[in-house]
């Protein structure tokens, strides 16, 4: 089943692009809603039907993939912006790992929630009852492949620091070199070469978005559909959190958390 992606879309209208920043105000009423709507399945589990809960699954996965389409035509445009992004908050900066968030923090979030959810059902257990179908559940077989996903993702994280630092480096060209000690004065050739430097940080962040999407699929893909559900509302709980702390700290009217 194709699911639908959130409402609004980078355009204005009148077939121009719209600023980004308007698209991600979008996107959080959008996992805003992706939240309830995951808070109310897992509520009914067991009584739903595991066919049920992975279109639900599908619907949000569909709705992150929406996601980083629209930042890569916008990073198109201007990928100076995706590194220092005004639609964020100065905490949720402070985090940034080559314009998003890091990927291997699903795997840690997996970890944490699941430790969380088990330590809370463990009394209940040792008095021999079941475990409830939540990540405090994962299998032996789950915990291997989710170790073995953590390290193909590190392994990648790595590369593309290398890539990070290699295109960061290239600021130090001799053509820049030359360009600064003429005062930069000649502008044209200073918009060619700093075009070919932000060509390279844009690779970057299409290696990083693409990896951030893929694990967080290969996350879910490693769950069963009810555990894939509390996997993603523990994601869409930490970043919608994280987001209006920092827009209240940093003094933006406070956008009321999803409860």
């Amino acid at each position: 089943m194709a699911a639908a992606p959130p409402q609004s879309s980078c355009s204005n209208g009148n077939g121009q692009p719209a600023p980004f920043s308007r698209f991600f105000e979008s996107w959080i009423s959008e996992q805003t809603r992706d939240l309830a709507a995951l808070r109310a399945a897992a509520s009914a589990v067991p009584a739903t039907p595991d066919a049920d809960l992975r279109r639900l699954v599908d619907q949000v996965l569909a709705h992150y993939e929406h996601y980083y389409e629209t930042k890569s035509a916008a990073a198109a445009e201007d990928v100076l912006r995706m590194f220092s992004p005004s639609w964020t908050s100065t905490t949720e900066n402070l985090f940034l790992w080559c314009g998003g968030w890091r990927p291997t923090a699903a795997l840690h979030l997996l970890y944490t929630k699941s430790g969380m959810q088990l330590e809370t059902q463990l009394p209940a257990f040792l008095n021999g009852a079941s475990l409830q179908p939540d990540l405090g559940d994962l299998s032996a077989e789950q915990l291997v492949a989710a170790d073995q996903l953590q390290r193909r993702t590190i392994k990648k994280e790595r590369e593309i620091d290398n890539a990070a630092a290699t295109a960061q480096e290239a600021l130090a060209t001799a053509t820049m070199v030359e360009l600064a000690g003429g005062g930069g004065l000649d502008a044209e050739a200073m918009e060619l070469e700093m075009k070919s430097k932000a060509d390279g940080m844009k690779k970057v962040l299409e290696k990083a978005d693409a990896l951030r999407l893929d694990t967080m699929r290969k996350v879910v893909a490693l769950l069963r559909p009810a555990q894939a559900v509390h996997f993603l509302i523990a994601a869409a709980e930490l970043h919608l959190a994280v987001h209006h702390f920092g827009r209240r700290k940093d003094g933006h009217a406070p956008a009321a958390p999803a409860q």
